[in-house]
């Protein structure tokens, strides 16, 4: 099975512009798609995500959180986040995207509600499955369908949602991380998956011809 694609610095922020451009609600899709390739997480874990996960009662950023699902860990929140999701929970209380009940706690919001909302001003929808042997499993379509739309919108041929993943290990990996810390962020069961994410760094052949000279 093919590996999904790594995406490069450089085209990241190529989504991000077409994103400014383009897109009705970029302060949303800016910080979704900084969750998506900083952060980690799959995007069940990304759906799951709640407003008081992020927020302090104060209003304040948290600087960590435990992460929903049956990949329990602590994801952390980096200042290169923090700079988008600020812009984003501004912008949602601005429009009125999802308050709660007391003003003065976690910016006006509800801190139950989900931190990433639909265009409509509801949650993505988590869907519950049943295996065929009869173990249920979780699934986000509408997400995915989502942050697949903004990667092809950037330019990305074959967005994949488990690029994010892949990115954020082989970026961790070139600068120098060890597998062991990475495979700890990422919460894979298996250290072969990580292995194998790290195994296969694509090379970068205009950073390799920009060191020549």
């Amino acid at each position: 099975m093919a590996l999904p694609e790594f995406i490069e610095t450089s085209k990241i922020k190529w989504i991000f512009k077409v994103i400014q451009k383009v897109n009705k609600f970029p302060e949303r899709e800016k910080c979704l798609l900084v969750f998506f390739f900083a952060s980690a997480l799959t995007t069940l874990e990304i759906n799951r995500i709640q407003i008081k996960d992020i927020l302090h009662k104060n209003g304040s950023i948290r600087k960590r959180y435990e992460v929903k699902g049956e990949m329990a860990r602590t994801a952390y929140i980096s200042t290169r986040m923090r700079q988008d999701i600020s812009p984003y929970l501004n912008w949602r209380v601005k429009n009125k995207v999802g308050l709660g009940d007391h003003p003065d706690h976690y910016l006006g919001l509800e801190p139950d509600d989900a931190l990433f909302f639909t265009s409509q001003g509801k949650p993505f929808s988590i869907v519950r499955k049943k295996t065929t042997v009869g173990s249920d499993t979780y699934s986000c379509d509408a997400l995915n369908r989502h942050i697949k739309k903004l990667l092809k919108d950037g330019g990305i041929e074959s967005p994949s949602i488990l690029s994010g993943r892949r990115t954020y290990a082989i970026n961790l990996h070139r600068k120098g991380f060890d597998e062991s810390h990475i495979h700890a962020m990422l919460g894979n069961k298996s250290v072969e998956t990580t292995k194998k994410l790290l195994s296969t760094d694509p090379v970068d052949m205009s950073f390799i011809a920009s060191q020549a000279f």
